[in-house]
């Protein structure tokens, strides 16, 4: 069994529109002496994304509930102040991932406008400037149906297989297996959590030693189709 370990990117300055990501990171990492290696997996908070592409709406200026449909494609539920929608990008989740924590008072961030896209670019800059293969996660905390509590799931991914199939291999009974697929950008991304804490002002963590298939796919190869859908 391999070792995976994380490690909290410390020291990284507040980000704001026009910041450069890979810049910043490579800096930090080079005055900590610390290295990136094949494989490693950097995870990244949509909270600097979204600050850095200009994502932030102020909210004495705006009908939140019009920012709302206008990021959604479909109004799930309402009750009281919260609204659950798909997103333009196809999520499920509150307020249509419209936030207000971790920024300034009076404003909020919407969800990057493609998260996918916005892996590439950085995982391209981040090989390019280092000469290794790595892979990029970013990472928002959702709630789940049925379940307290939120978690960090995957909202855009890079250069990992976002689905990790098991389907057709054999369990420890040699039990063939017909459905099982582990969303692995979804628990790397939850593995992150436990080191990103939001009130630390740690936006980007590096976890090493994961084995996984390297993959030009994103987070889109877990949006379920509609026919598949039990709940909608």
């Amino acid at each position: 069994m391999n070792k995976v370990s994380i490690f909290p990117v410390m020291h990284l300055p507040e980000f704001d529109t026009g910041h450069e990501i890979v810049k910043e990171l490579i800096e930090v990492l080079e005055e900590n002496k610390i290295s990136l290696e094949d494989s490693d997996v950097i995870v990244i908070t949509q909270k600097i994304i979204s600050k850095v592409e200009g994502r932030k709406i102020d909210i004495n200026k705006e009908d939140i509930e019009e920012v709302i449909k206008n990021e959604s494609l479909q109004i799930i539920r309402k009750r009281g102040e919260t609204i659950i929608a798909k997103t333009k990008h196809g999520f499920i989740c509150a307020n249509a991932g419209i936030d207000k924590s971790n920024i300034e008072e009076g404003f909020a961030l919407l969800l990057p406008e493609d998260p996918d896209k916005t892996c590439r670019d950085i995982r391209k800059k981040i090989e390019h400037e280092t000469g290794k293969k790595i892979s990029v996660i970013i990472c928002d905390t959702f709630g789940r149906a049925w379940r307290k509590g939120q978690t960090n799931v995957a909202i855009g991914s890079s250069g990992i297989e976002p689905l990790e199939s098991y389907i057709g291999e054999k369990d420890t009974f040699d039990n063939e297996l017909f459905a099982t697929e582990i969303a692995i950008v979804d628990e790397l991304a939850g593995a992150a959590e436990l080191v990103m804490k939001k009130s630390d002002n740690i936006p980007i963590v590096i976890i090493k030693g994961v084995k996984y298939n390297i993959s030009d796919l994103g987070v889109d190869e877990l949006i379920r189709n509609p026919e598949e859908d039990f709940f909608l």
